[in-house]
C-alpha cells in the first residue's frame, strides 16, 4: 500500500500536467546546481516551472490522466518544464540552454496532449513567437484592405493635385 506523501505527490504531479499542457522532458545528468538554477531562472521569465521529478511517480500521474504513451521518457535522472503559454518560447530557452551545456539533453515533449521528439522540439524552437505569428497574420490580412483604400483614393488625389497645379499655373499668369 503506497504511503500518504507518495499519493499526495501523485496528485500534486496529475494537477500540474492538466494544467499546464505543455512539458518538456530533459535529462540533468551531470549539469551542476548553478546551471540548473541559471535554466530556471532563463524559464521562469516565460511563466514556466522546472524541476525534478521521482519517475516512478511521474509514471502513475501520467497513466492517470490518460498520457500512457509518454511514460516511456521517464528514465534515469529526469526533470521536466511545465508551461501554460507560448510552447515556442519554451522550447527555444531550453535548446538554446542545451547548446551551451551538452550535459542538459532534451528527452522528449509534449504539446497538449500531442507527444513531440526531440527533433520536433527543436523545429518549434526555429518558430517566431506567438506573438510574431500573429503580427505577421495582421500585416497579411491588413495588406489588401490597404490596397483597396489606396486604388479608392488615387482619382481623388489625382484631382487635387491637378488643381492645385491649375492654382499655381492662374497664379503666375496673374500679371504684377
Amino acid at each position: 500500500m503506497p504511503n500518504q506523501k507518495n499519493v499526495d505527490t501523485v496528485r500534486a504531479l496529475e494537477e500540474k500536467l492538466k494544467n499546464n499542457p505543455n512539458l518538456i522532458v530533459t535529462s540533468y545528468q551531470g549539469l551542476p546546481t548553478t546551471d540548473l538554477n541559471e535554466l530556471r531562472e532563463k524559464l521562469s521569465a516565460v511563466n514556466c516551472r522546472y524541476g525534478i521529478v521521482k519517475n516512478t511517480l511521474t509514471r502513475i500521474a501520467l497513466k492517470n490522466i490518460g498520457l500512457e504513451a509518454f511514460v516511456k521518457y521517464f528514465t534515469g535522472p529526469t526533470a521536466v518544464a511545465f508551461q501554460k503559454g507560448d510552447p515556442s518560447a519554451l522550447s527555444k530557452i531550453l535548446v538554446e540552454f542545451a547548446k551551451k551545456n551538452e550535459k542538459l539533453k532534451i528527452v522528449a515533449g509534449c504539446l497538449a496532449g500531442k507527444l513531440l521528439t526531440e527533433k520536433e522540439i527543436g523545429v518549434l524552437a526555429s518558430l517566431p513567437s506567438r506573438e510574431a505569428l500573429l503580427g505577421i497574420l495582421a500585416g497579411t490580412l491588413n495588406a489588401p484592405i490597404q490596397r483597396v483604400a489606396s486604388v479608392l483614393a488615387a482619382p481623388v488625389r489625382k484631382l487635387a493635385m491637378l488643381l492645385k497645379a491649375l492654382e499655381i499655373q492662374k497664379g503666375a499668369a496673374k500679371p504684377a
